[in-house]
């Protein structure tokens, strides 16, 4: 999967990125600024993520259109202390709305370890985000929430596609299952076949296209049958996610 890791200038992308990676990421930038891009390759469940941070000034905007291709989410970052850097953050959040419309994203709150830091309910009401999308207050600095942030995202991506998947596990492994799904879908073979290379580019399945089969992938089976174990141990109610 892939995941952008986007928001305003200085408002914690390349530290998170290097605190989900526990270190290990590469960063393209000059004098701590990001001038490229940010890359590191996490493991949730057994699900490989793709995390690819864009830098924040402004006149980055067509780098960040040409990072955000294919992404299937967003970890959207807001400096929690500055708010000056929300006229930045307002304009960042309005070029993922134009260029990834429709693609899950989560909000990280960051920097609430600094005094002043503003609480979720407030960065909601000065950035006006809408209440279906979940706030996780973070901080990249000391690691607090990062993982959770990260799985919450993850959470509401893999739900995104539920439904399909759930079609799909009914014909697992089965010969010609491609055939069935196209039935049980009423998708022709040209939109199945973008389909299923769509997915399997995302490790959820395995396709051999000679015999027409499909296998759901060990993760993405077992997040099928408990979505909510990709939060681990940082469960919590469902509504209560967007408030905390």
């Amino acid at each position: 999967m892939k995941i952008l890791v986007t928001g305003s200038y200085h408002s914690g992308k390349s530290t998170m990125i290097r605190s989900l990676t526990k270190g290990k990421s590469i960063s393209i930038d000059k004098q701590d600024t990001t001038v490229a891009l940010d890359y590191g390759l996490v493991n949730i469940e057994d699900l490989r993520i793709h995390l690819f941070g864009t830098p924040g000034l402004k006149h980055f905007k067509v780098l960040r259109q040409v990072l955000s291709k294919g992404a299937d989410g967003v970890l959207f970052l807001v400096d929690s202390q500055d708010k000056n850097s929300d006229v930045e953050a307002k304009i960042i959040w309005g070029e993922v709305q134009e260029f990834l419309p429709g693609v899950p994203i989560t909000v990280a709150a960051n920097k609430q370890d600094l005094p002043n830091a503003r609480e979720v309910s407030r960065i909601r009401k000065d950035l006006d985000i809408p209440p279906d999308v979940y706030i996780v207050p973070t901080s990249a600095k000391t690691g607090q929430n990062v993982e959770k942030a990260l799985r919450v995202l993850l959470l509401v991506a893999v739900q995104k596609e539920l439904n399909l998947l759930k079609i799909m596990q009914k014909h697992d492994g089965e010969v010609k299952g491609i055939h069935s799904l196209m039935s049980d879908l009423g998708m022709e073979m040209g939109a199945i076949r973008q389909h299923l290379n769509w997915l399997e580019l995302r490790g959820y399945v395995e396709v051999d296209w000679r015999t027409f089969i499909y296998w759901l992938t060990p993760a993405i089976k077992k997040v099928i049958e408990q979505p909510k174990l990709i939060l681990k141990e940082f469960s919590v109610h469902e509504d209560s996610i967007k408030e905390v």
